[in-house]
C-alpha cells in the first residue's frame, strides 16, 4: 500500500541539506555485530523505545553496526515482515538474473515470459514493471483495493495481466504491487527456479542469511511485492550491500551497474513534486545537494534506508497490523528517528 512513502525519503534526507562534501568510497567490509549501543545514537534509541509500535532499530556506519536494539518481545532471532520493502529485494533478484545472463536485460518485453492477451500490452518491459510504469490499471489506496483482489483471486499473475492498459508503458508512474509481483513470475519462468530458490542461492546464501519466509500464492508463484520475512540483522546486510555498490564481504552479489540503475530515478518527469525525488527500480530515491539517499519502505514503517555519502544504513521494523492512519503515524516516527541519526553523524563529523 502506498502511504506517503515519497514524503519519507524527503524528510529522511532533509537533515543533510547543508552537508556539502562529495560522497566517499564505501568500504567493502562485512558488518561486525556489536553488543552495546553507541551513545551517539542515544536520542534515536530513546525515541524508538518510546513508541509502542517499534520492534527493532539498527544503525550501521561505515560497515560497523553501531546500534542494535529490539523492543517488546522481539530479539535478534525474530523474523519480521518487510511488507512492501520486499519490492526492493524482488528487483534485486531481477538484477542478479540479468548479471548471470538468465534474463537479457531490463528492456526485454514481459511477453517473452508471460502470456498477454492484448497486443498493446506486448510493449510492457521488465523495466516498466520494476519502475511501476507498466501503464496497467491499478488502484492501491486505503481499504479493499487491487492488491487485495489480486491475492483473493487465486491467480494473482493472471489478475494483474488482465487489467486494462490505460497508459502507454513508461509514460505514467503508479504505485503497483501488481507490477512487482509479475517480476516474481518472470524470474521463475526465465530461470527455471522459483523465486525463493533463486533468492536463497544467489542472494541470501552469499549474505549468510538462513532464516527466510516468503508466501507462495495459489497459482504457484511466490509473492514478489510483499510478504517476505527476514531478521532485521539480515535486512541491514542488504542495505550494506547496496551501500557498497553490490558487494558484501568482498563478494560481488549484484553488479554496481544495476545498483546504480535501481537507486536512480526511473519515473517519468512530473510524477513527483520534487524532480530529484521519486522511484527507482523497487527503491525510493532522493538526492539533496547531489547526495544520494534511497530506501526500501513497507507499510507502517518497515525500512531499510541508505545514505552512501554518510556511509549510513538504517533498519527499522514496527507492528504492521495497524490501521492506515496508524501506519502513517509510524512512518512519521521513522522520519523523526532518521533525522536524529543524521544529525548525530553530522555532529560527530564536525568535531
Amino acid at each position: 500500500m502506498y502511504l506517503r512513502t515519497a514524503g519519507s525519503i524527503i524528510l529522511l534526507v532533509l537533515a543533510i541539506g547543508h552537508f556539502s562534501c562529495s560522497p566517499n568510497q564505501i568500504k567493502q567490509v562485512e558488518i561486525p555485530m556489536l553488543t552495546d549501543s553507541n551513545s551517539a545514537f542515544e536520542k534515536a534509541e530513546k525515541i524508538a523505545a518510546s513508541k509502542p509500535s517499534f520492534r527493532s532499530l539498527l544503525i550501521s556506519v561505515d560497515g560497523h553496526l553501531e546500534l542494535e536494539q529490539y523492543y517488546q518481545k522481539y530479539s535478534k532471532d525474530s523474523l519480521d515482515h518487510l511488507r512492501s520493502a520486499s519490492k526492493s529485494i524482488m528487483t534485486t533478484l531481477i538484477g542478479i538474473a540479468i548479471d548471470k545472463q538468465l534474463i537479457p536485460s531490463l528492456d526485454v518485453p514481459i511477453s517473452n515470459y508471460l502470456t498477454v492477451s492484448d497486443k498493446e500490452k506486448e510493449g510492457i518491459t521488465i523495466r516498466h514493471l520494476a519502475s511501476m510504469t507498466s501503464g496497467l490499471e491499478w488502484e492501491e489506496g486505503m481499504g479493499y483495493n487491487d492488491n487485495n483482489e489480486m491475492i483473493d483471486s487465486g491467480n494473482p499473475v493472471q489478475y494483474v495481466l488482465d487489467n486494462p492498459l490505460i497508459h502507454e508503458p513508461g509514460t505514467n508512474w503508479n504505485y503497483s504491487t501488481g507490477d512487482i509481483h509479475l517480476l516474481s513470475a518472470i524470474l521463475t519462468e526465465a530461470t527455471g527456479m522459483n523465486t525463493l530458490q533463486f533468492a536463497r542461492k544467489f542472494l541470501f546464501k552469499p549474505l549468510d542469511i538462513a532464516d527466510v519466509e516468503l508466501q507462495r500464492f495459489g497459482d504457484g508463484y511466490y509473492s514478489g511485492g510483499s510478504r517476505l520475512q527476514l531478521k532485521p540483522r539480515d535486512m541491514i546486510k542488504i542495505g550494506q550491500m547496496y551501500a557498497q555498490g553490490g558487494v558484501f564481504a568482498g563478494e560481488l552479489i549484484v553488479s554496481a551497474a544495476f545498483v546504480k540503475e535501481a537507486t536512480s530515478l526511473q519515473n517519468p518527469g512530473g510524477a513527483f513534486p520534487n524532480p530529484e525525488e521519486g522511484y527507482g527500480l523497487g527503491w525510493w530515491v532522493g538526492k539533496p545537494m547531489d547526495l544520494k539517499a534511497f530506501m526500501a519502505s513497507g507499510y507502517a514503517g518497515q525500512t531499510i534506508a541508505v545514505i552512501p555519502a554518510l556511509k549510513l544504513v538504517m533498519v527499522m521494523t514496527q507492528n504492521w497490523k495497524v490501521s492506515g492512519q496508524q501506519a502513517l503515524k509510524q512512518q512519521d516516527d521513522v522520519q523523526e528517528i532518521a533525522q536524529s541519526v543524521v544529525e548525530a553523524i553530522l555532529e560527530q563529523q564536525s568535531q
